[in-house]
């Protein structure tokens, strides 16, 4: 007789974005909850024009996870886009917290840097896009974090990552062209890392969203019942700028970079 396993709790959820050069940008969600015997699809769009006017929507809607190939391709119809992702940096896969065999949080940047095109409204925006998976089979508002910060920055010349956890479980890791670095300072409008060599100097930043996540479950309400208030009323902040990258104050290259800050509430 075989035995049925119910997993009462797990999230895969792919994320997506592009901006191009006058810094039109694309944030881009599908994710698939797994909550004991049913799951729910949700897909979601950020739209942020040059001068930082956001507009957004979601769907829950059963819908395939892209396959994660060298060429990811993205289509919701209901979001009005279809876009493709060309993979041309390696990918890298790492664990950020595990505390048992079933519980292990995976972060896979399998699209670090990749060549953009998005058609959305009938427009065509081509630029530099990201793409990852995080898969997360514990409860969100169970994890050891207060704050979060992720970003990333792409250029011609370079790519560079990163994740910040502040809380019971620390974790401070960016990447720079696939070489991992441990000791990176987080400021307002600039990050610093290898003993302050490097640096990533933000211009013109913009608020692409500001709000609170219970704010995601507008169109599926009842579905709050089952998340905590600390991850619910947590305070999220998403940005954009025109960056510069230097070494020993030379600068190496210029881009867009794509940033956020997640607080938990108390």
């Amino acid at each position: 007789m075989s035995i049925i396993r119910i997993r009462k709790f797990n999230i895969d959820k792919l994320y997506l974005d592009c901006i191009d050069e006058s810094g039109n940008c694309f944030i881009i969600y599908w994710a698939k909850l797994d909550l004991y015997f049913f799951s729910i699809f949700y897909s979601g769009l950020m739209f942020s024009d040059p001068k930082g006017f956001t507009t957004e929507k979601t769907v829950f809607k059963k819908s395939e996870k892209p396959a994660i190939n060298d060429l990811l391709h993205f289509s919701q119809k209901s979001l009005n886009i279809d876009g493709s992702w060309k993979r041309s940096d390696d990918p890298f896969i790492i664990s950020l917290y595990k505390d048992s065999e079933e519980n292990e949080i995976k972060w896979d940047c399998h699209h670090p840097k990749s060549l953009a095109e998005i058609i959305y409204n009938e427009k065509v925006y081509k630029g530099y896009g990201y793409a990852e998976t995080l898969s997360l089979p514990t409860k969100p508002w169970d994890l050891p974090i207060d704050e979060l910060r992720w970003g990333r920055f792409l250029s011609d010349l370079n790519t560079i990552v990163w994740i910040n956890w502040k809380g019971r479980h620390p974790v401070n890791r960016i990447f720079l062209n696939g070489i991992e670095f441990n000791d990176a300072v987080h400021e307002d409008n600039i990050i610093s890392f290898c003993g302050g060599i490097y640096q990533i100097m933000f211009s013109e930043i913009l608020i692409i969203r500001k709000g609170e996540l219970l704010n995601l479950f507008s169109g599926i309400s009842w579905l709050k019942v089952f998340f905590n208030r600390r991850i619910l009323n947590a305070m999220e902040i998403k940005y954009k700028a025109k960056s510069i990258f230097t070494k020993n104050d030379v600068s190496l290259s210029g881009g867009w970079s794509l940033f956020e800050i997640v607080t938990w509430a108390k």
